[in-house]
């Protein structure tokens, strides 16, 4: 049923309930400079800190962050198989049957799905809980060779046996620093065959905001200050959810998995996440 709904011009007793009293203006005024106030704030509190950490320092933050979570050591999210974008691509650029290195594999959602789905897959996990909720788990599914310990910003050593690579969802987003990335790229490509096609997925960012700028001048001169040492800051680095991450921009992707012998041959972002496909060269 169709209901026809008539809207009178509105008359000037209406025009005057809508017109904001002082007391309102006075609302609307206070609460911009607060926000703005609390953004600067937050803005001088993480730049502060990420000039005295080190990356060393961000790899022990983004492990204790990580601790606390129940969602992702939760049997419903080990069991819950590839998202739709990942099984997507990987059945848009994995051969069926291939054998995948899974980084950052966690508690070894993105393994078990693979191997539902046909692929032989392994994988590797800095993060001590999640590694022995990815025990039990694979235990219970009667499972073998399921995740292996490494260190954070590695790869565990080995022959170059692996079809695909695979990094876990966020992981790449949590190395600090450029040079630690392209690193961590670098190693997986020799762990890997020609033409093996590697997925990442990450946090992005449009720009460079003004609360973006403070925070990552703040850090500049902490770091001097503080001596904190490792490698240098960028542009993109947060503390964000009580955990490290770094925020790209396409060029960015590309660049680094460039540098590390990997061609792009998808990007896509939606939502503050961007997804990547490269092949190694």
């Amino acid at each position: 049923m169709r209901l026809d709904v008539e809207h009178p011009e509105t008359g000037p007793a209406e025009r005057d309930f809508y017109r904001p009293r002082f007391r309102v203006k006075c609302f609307l005024r206070a609460d911009r400079w607060f926000n703005r106030l609390v953004n600067l704030e937050r803005a001088l509190h993480k730049g502060f800190w990420l000039g005295c950490l080190s990356p060393d320092d961000f790899n022990v933050i983004t492990a204790e962050a990580y601790k606390t979570s129940q969602h992702l050591a939760s049997a419903e999210h080990i069991q819950s198989g590839l998202l739709d974008w990942e099984s997507c691509l990987v059945g848009r650029h994995f051969p069926k049957g291939s054998r995948i290195l899974v980084a950052a594999a966690g508690a070894g959602r993105e393994v078990l799905a693979l191997r539902k789905a046909g692929f032989s897959a392994e994988g590797f996990e800095c993060n001590l809980r999640l590694l022995s909720a990815a025990q039990k788990a694979f235990e219970e599914a009667r499972e073998s060779s399921f995740v292996a310990f490494c260190p954070p910003d590695t790869v565990p050593p080995g022959p170059q046996i692996y079809d695909g690579l695979l990094v876990g969802w966020g992981g790449y987003t949590h190395i600090p620093a450029r040079v630690r990335r392209i690193a961590f790229l670098r190693a997986l490509r020799l762990r890997a065959l020609p033409q093996a096609p590697i997925m990442l997925s990450f946090f992005t960012r449009d720009g460079y905001s003004r609360y973006d700028a403070i925070s990552y001048h703040t850090a500049k001169v902490f770091r001097i200050l503080s001596r904190a040492g490792g490698e240098a800051l960028e542009p993109g680095d947060d503390l964000d959810w009580s955990q490290y991450v770094h925020r790209f921009l396409p060029s960015e992707v590309e660049q680094e998995l460039k540098t590390a012998g990997f061609r792009i041959v998808h990007y896509k972002e939606e939502g503050g996440a961007g997804q990547a496909v490269a092949i190694a060269e």
